[in-house]
């Protein structure tokens, strides 16, 4: 598990130029550059040259590697209150019934300051950019303060009012195209969120140009709820926290399909986890271009599963790594989760895991023209990692295996 001071170093040059020079380069990972020269100006990358340019200051990193900073595309930083306190052994149900309780329990602030620790160590992790969700609303001033780019999403759930529609702007959504942060809205989910809300919210989300992101295909209980069958439980436990589904159109349905019959899946959502999905999901995935994050770790703490990466691979579906939460996971560190995914699932190329944990995770959010890669034009970010390396292979292998 890789942990603050462990061989990652994060790099930022936001205004003069100079060159920074490494053993190895990941300009993306299809393409490393041995004895590596990174030249930048203006806070972004002007090009990766192969010699020292004349003229320009070098920065000199050393024998290790320079490459993009690694987008962690889904997790709940409000909840790293609750790391140790929850069980995985009793079934999600359950699980999620002792977060409800254990959230309340510990308050507002004792959750905002959990919440601002575990975004700052963000970068020591080497993430440079993130995909967060909450549900409370309180982790945006966390990532403000401490210059963490990527996408804030507010999320909903429940139904706050069945008489809401798609043009309704008494819904009070703040959305802002932002740099290095966005402000963007999700929706919980398609069993704990009304089809009013989430048509809504997507609707104003669509009009913004931002991603909406939706945790879909999870768990069990989702798919029965969905499908029609043995989701009483579901509906009863919804009904004591005040969400009627009376009117909600389900059954005969995968999640999948049912966002799909609600007009939300286009190129600018971002469906999270997608464990139980069949060839005909698939299908629809790839023709609205949904973009899709996974959480292996948290699946397999939660759910004991893990999903069809290469299925989603087969389909050009291009999946970004996200962690979930500490309350479902042992950490935020996306090497940490590529090594997992390295572990599980052996017959996935060490380019496609890197490729998850960033390019794939820059795009799925949205914000592919600035981060992902070191090609031109991106930001004068990036991870240099303290790790000896003889061949493009050997780094490969190193930095997909956590050798940090």
């Amino acid at each position: 598990m890789t942990a603050p001071g462990s061989g990652i170093r994060f790099i930022r040059e936001p205004v003069q130029p100079k060159t920074f020079r490494a053993g190895w380069v990941i300009k993306d990972p299809w393409t490393i550059v041995e004895n590596g020269f990174v030249a930048v100006a203006g806070g972004q990358i002007r090009k990766i040259m192969t010699s020292a340019p004349k003229g320009e200051a070098i920065v000199d990193c050393g024998p290790g590697i320079l490459m993009a900073p690694l987008v962690n595309t889904h997790l709940h930083l409000e909840l790293s209150a609750l790391q140790g306190r929850l069980p995985f052994d009793k079934g999600f149900s359950s699980w999620v019934a002792a977060l409800l309780a254990q959230r309340e329990a510990a308050g507002t602030r004792t959750l905002a300051a959990a919440a601002y620790k575990a975004a700052g160590s963000l970068k020591d992790l080497g993430v440079g950019l993130v995909g967060e969700v909450s549900t409370l609303g309180i982790t945006q001033a966390a990532l403000s303060d401490l210059s963490v780019a990527g996408v804030w999403f507010r999320e909903y759930l429940g139904d706050e009012s069945q008489n809401i529609h798609p043009g309704d702007e008494s819904l009070h959504i703040r959305l802002q195209q932002g740099f290095p942060l966005s402000l963007s809205a999700a929706g919980h989910g398609p069993h704990t969120t009304s089809p009013h809300l989430l048509t809504a919210v997507k609707h104003r989300t669509r009009a913004a140009g931002l991603v909406f992101s939706i945790h879909v295909a999870e768990s069990d209980v989702e798919m029965d709820f969905i499908a029609g069958t043995r989701g009483s439980g579901w509906r009863a436990f919804l009904s004591s926290r005040g969400i009627d589904t009376r009117t909600w159109p389900v059954g005969n349905k995968t999640p999948v399909a049912y966002l799909n019959h609600l007009g939300l899946l286009d190129d600018h959502t971002l469906g999270v986890h997608l464990l139980h999905v069949t060839d005909r999901d698939l299908d629809i995935l790839a023709e609205t271009g949904c973009k899709i994050c996974l959480c292996p770790r948290s699946n397999q703490n939660l759910h004991a599963g893990l999903p069809d990466i290469a299925s989603l691979l087969a389909r050009n579906l291009a999946p970004a790594l996200g962690t979930d939460s500490l309350a479902s996971c042992g950490s935020l560190g996306i090497f940490d989760e590529m090594a997992f995914v390295r572990q599980h699932y052996r017959a996935i190329s060490l380019p496609d895991i890197l490729a998850m944990a960033t390019v794939n995770g820059a795009a799925a959010l949205g914000l592919g023209r600035y981060w992902g890669t070191l090609d031109k034009g991106k930001q004068a970010q990036f991870l240099y990692l303290e790790i000896g390396a003889r061949t493009p292979a050997d780094v490969m292998e190193k930095v997909t295996s956590c050798e940090i």
